[in-house]
């Protein structure tokens, strides 16, 4: 159900806000709401830049350390423990920050000497020593690369000028040649170089042999590599505390929240709003009282035109199912919260789709493992949980289908496949009893609002008329007829009433009733519960056959389908398992919530602490 809020106020003193910040946080009751003039409390900006640095920490960790496994449950940590902050973690923050600085700035350095050897490779038997090339009083000198289709022609036209030609090793750019000329025949030896695709080459600025100065970056390069190696080994050691980090960066997060909003403010006090639920209002008095006397807190109802945040609590067994709705779009406030509605229809739906109980089985004991283990929070794990109580649907289904790995064993009802019209007749059924209760919702939520003659006109006469239909096929007599007329003429008469003409209103009643068509397109898209169900059958027995006949080859035949058996019911269950999530999800968006949902709700994220890393008990 939807939880009625309250907006509050309140005044107090700027030497109290910290600690009251701090309390409502703790107690996480109440969603600030920006002001236009939102002062952000100093220290904000040290903050954020802290948080990036300690989000670059944990990456080099992840990098050079061991990764967390998806299955390593999260620490747990006291709400004392957790706000009581020590120098630690960003101590070992700031180091992993200094180690990859200088793990980054060696490994730059190596590569880029290593890069300057490979630059000097074709230059190696050059016996000249680098600082040596230079021109002189009667000559020139140019160093660089030809392209090797060029060479021998180059070689034979040279000849011609006054200049001496030193062929060297060959290089990606080209062939490397040094050419020494008359300082006479300069311009002439450019214009002929640039006519053979010549390009000139730049020599990194050191001197001696290019032999020596390659083997000096290599060595050079090495002790870089080894240094680096070095702090690596430090940054693993360093990693092993791992943990700390990340309860420092869930406190600075946690501190950021806190930040953000002071209010606004005069000289000597503060002032900040926001929304409260409506069982919540002790507690934020409560906050704020065990921090000061000196404050002014007052709760207010939401004034016309004010739309307040949405917040849902619903029983253990429908809290999960408020993800469907969130990954949806949440109610909108003052509207009607369908996951008590929603939820058996889902649990149903997901179960007949997958209908395999072998597989439910397996998703049912996986996932219990899985959530044991890791204990997923909030979004995660009302999914995590959606799945799971759909793996328990499934074995229902399963074993009242006879299903089981893909093979026939007992069922209980019957076997969709071999009866694929008594299927049929299910999944309408079933369709249609949700689809009259997302009329039911439609009609409590007109007669709320006192709309008593569109509940009426609108929707109790279509539920009339269909009822008439039911009762045509399974009671004698005309009972059935005429409450299929009635329904009809209700919504011919009455569909139109909004139109000003006579013809108007005539129109409009003819076209409400031609809204038949809808319904009944709603209604057969229902039959993708037996299509579903159908496919993880028909996998499943495929993967069972290829399975018979690799056993029939032989002892490695056995090895190979027994491996196959493995992977292959897996894919089936993977990809299932999401199909029937996906469609079960959509039978309720587009049929169910067709019918009466009002979306535009936004969710109550009230001031809180919120960690990536760590469990909070109280």
């Amino acid at each position: 159900m939807l939880i009625g809020m309250k907006k509050a106020t309140l005044y107090a003193l700027k030497e109290d806000r910290d600690a009251i910040l701090l309390s409502l946080q703790k107690s996480g009751s109440i969603m600030l709401i920006p002001e236009n003039e939102k002062v952000s409390l100093p220290g904000i900006e040290d903050v954020g830049t802290q948080i990036d640095k300690t989000k670059d920490a944990l990456k080099f960790i992840d990098i050079h350390g061991k990764k967390s496994s998806l299955l390593e449950p999260r620490p747990n940590i006291s709400y004392d423990a957790f706000l009581e902050e020590s120098d630690d973690g960003e101590k070992l923050t700031e180091q992993v920050d200094t180690l990859a600085t200088k793990i980054s700035s060696l490994r730059n350095e190596a590569a880029s000497m290593l890069a300057q050897v490979e630059a000097l490779a074709p230059w190696i038997d050059l016996d000249i020593p680098l600082e040596e090339l230079a021109s002189t009083q009667t000559s020139v000198y140019f160093a660089g690369y030809l392209p090797e289709l060029e060479k021998d022609d180059f070689l034979s036209d040279i000849k011609g000028l006054l200049a001496e030609t030193i062929v060297l090793k060959e290089a990606p750019e080209g062939r490397a040649i040094v050419v020494f000329a008359h300082r006479t025949a300069a311009a002439q030896v450019k214009h002929f170089l640039k006519e053979h695709d010549f390009t000139d080459v730049v020599f990194p600025k050191r001197t001696g042999l290019a032999a020596d100065i390659a083997k000096d970056l290599t060595n050079a390069s090495k002790m870089k590599t080894s240094l680096a190696d070095e702090l690596e080994a430090e940054a693993k050691k360093v990693a092993q505390k791992k943990k700390e980090v990340e309860l420092y960066y869930d406190q600075l997060a946690a501190r950021e929240e806190r930040l953000a909003n002071g209010g606004t403010e005069t000289q000597k006090t503060f002032f900040v709003q926001g929304w409260v639920r409506v069982d919540r209002t002790k507690e934020v008095e409560k906050a704020v009282k065990s921090v000061t006397a000196a404050y002014q807190l007052e709760f207010f109802e939401p004034a016309e035109g004010e739309i307040p945040p949405t917040e849902m609590e619903n029983p253990a067994f429908i809290r999960p199912y408020e993800s469907v709705i969130e990954l949806y779009s949440r109610p909108k406030a003052g509207s009607i919260d369908p996951d008590f509605a929603m939820a058996p229809f889902h649990f149903i739906f997901f179960g007949m789709m997958l209908s395999d109980a072998g597989y439910g089985l397996v998703l049912t004991i996986l996932l219990f493992i899985a959530m044991k283990l890791v204990k997923p929070q909030g979004f995660a794990g009302k999914l995590a949980m959606v799945i799971f109580f759909g793996s328990i649907s499934t074995i229902i289904w399963g074993a009242l289908f006879g299903g089981w790995f893909g093979l026939e064993l007992h069922p209980l009802l019957f076997v969709p496949m071999k009866e694929p019209l008594k299927m049929l007749v299910l999944c309408f059924g079933l369709g249609a009893i949700h689809l009259v209760c997302g009329m039911l919702l439609k009609v409590y939520m007109l007669i709320k609002q006192g709309d008593w003659m569109g509940a009426i006109c609108d929707q109790i006469s279509w539920l009339i008329m269909f009822a008439g239909f039911l009762c045509m096929g399974l009671v004698p007599g005309s009972l059935g007829k005429n409450m299929a007329i009635l329904g009809a003429a209700i919504i011919v008469i009455f569909g139109g009433r909004a139109k000003k003409s006579i013809f108007g209103k005539i129109t409009g009643g003819l076209l409400a009733l031609y809204n038949i068509s809808g319904y009944l397109s709603d209604l057969l898209s229902y039959s993708r519960l037996f299509a579903l169900g159908l496919a993880t059958g028909v996998i499943a027995m495929v993967i069972n056959t290829i399975a018979q006949m690799l056993i029939a080859s032989g002892p490695l035949g056995i090895a190979v389908a027994v491996v196959f058996l493995v992977l292959g019911h897996f894919f089936n269950i993977v990809i299932n398992v999401l199909g029937a999530f996906v469609h079960s999800s959509r039978l309720q968006y587009i049929e169910f919530f067709g019918k009466f949902y009002e979306t535009g709700g936004r969710a109550f994220m009230p001031l809180a602490i919120r960690t990536k890393y760590m469990n909070i008990t109280k």
